[in-house]
């Protein structure tokens, strides 16, 4: 185990960062940000037209 250089704790071997040091960019942030981009592009509506498109596909294949 190595040691953290800004808070002194125990870590896993190098590259990997200190679970207890807060990350440069959250994964949260991320994906508000994804997600943002998806609504004002309008992505989310072709998401939901194309599974619809595939439901109904499926559908009249099993009939």
């Amino acid at each position: 185990m190595a040691i953290c250089k800004k808070c002194g704790a125990d870590k896993r071997r190098w590259p990997r960062s200190c679970s207890r040091c807060p990350s440069r960019y959250d994964r949260g942030d991320a994906a508000a940000d994804a997600a943002e981009l998806a609504v004002e592009t309008g992505l989310l509506g072709w998401i939901g037209r194309g599974f619809m498109t595939v439901v109904r596909l499926v559908l009249r294949a099993i009939n």
